[in-house]
């Protein structure tokens, strides 16, 4: 399995950003959004021909300042390709349950990691909407261990039997093998002490997105 480290910059280049924030507000100065991110608006000049990416902070500072202003920042949480590299969004507050279930936060982006185009196609992934989240639990265990950053293609949603899916199911976020069967679908758990559950078709159930990889700590 990969190994992971984590970036210091964010998901987004400052350039895509103030051009997203320009189609908003076409009189925004670079002074304006200088101010919005926290720095100079020398330090933006500088910045915007040289594919800089906002850092955390500034992304931060950001998307707090935009909503306060009532801007929609789903622009923020969004997967970006800059030449070979994706910045993928890192929900570290979410942990898909290899057990019982965990509570369901998808939305939650708190980091990104760096990775290069051609690992996440290599696994079989849209570089597009990919997102990483943590395991916790040893049901999926030898394969995914409690505390591997699993990568979620969000983009696979249809169930192919025999995938590894991270799902909601009753307000609880699981990660899984998922079989269709003749009256319905089936979550199998690679541990063979956990056993089987059908998926209750009268409760919430909705898939995130396919386990295509998963990544030790370093």
């Amino acid at each position: 399995m990969a190994r992971y480290k984590y970036s210091k910059d964010s998901n987004i280049s400052l350039k895509d950003c103030y051009e997203t924030l320009l189609k908003i507000n076409p009189q925004m100065t670079q002074t304006e959004f200088a101010v919005l991110i926290g720095t100079s608006r020398q330090n933006v000049w500088q910045r915007l021909n040289k594919k800089s990416m906002l850092t955390i902070q500034e992304r931060d500072n950001l998307k707090e300042k935009l909503e306060d202003k009532g801007v929609q920042t789903k622009f923020l949480n969004v997967a970006v390709i800059n030449d070979s590299i994706v910045y993928v969004p890192v929900r570290k507050e979410v942990e898909l349950s290899c057990g019982t279930g965990s509570f369901a936060n998808a939305d939650f982006v708190s980091d990104t990691i760096e990775f290069n185009i051609n690992f996440i196609r290599k696994f079989g992934g849209n570089p597009k909407a990919v997102s990483v989240v943590f395991a916790r639990g040893d049901s999926m265990a030898d394969k995914i261990e409690s505390g591997d950053a699993l990568i979620v293609d969000e983009s696979k949603t249809y169930i192919n039997s025999g995938k590894v899916y991270a799902f909601v199911y009753d307000s609880e976020l699981f990660c899984k093998q998922l079989n269709k069967t003749k009256g319905g679908i089936t979550a199998v758990s690679f541990n063979k002490e956990y056993e089987p559950f059908e998926i209750d078709k009268t409760k919430q159930f909705a898939v995130v997105g396919q386990v295509i990889g998963a990544m030790k700590r370093i």
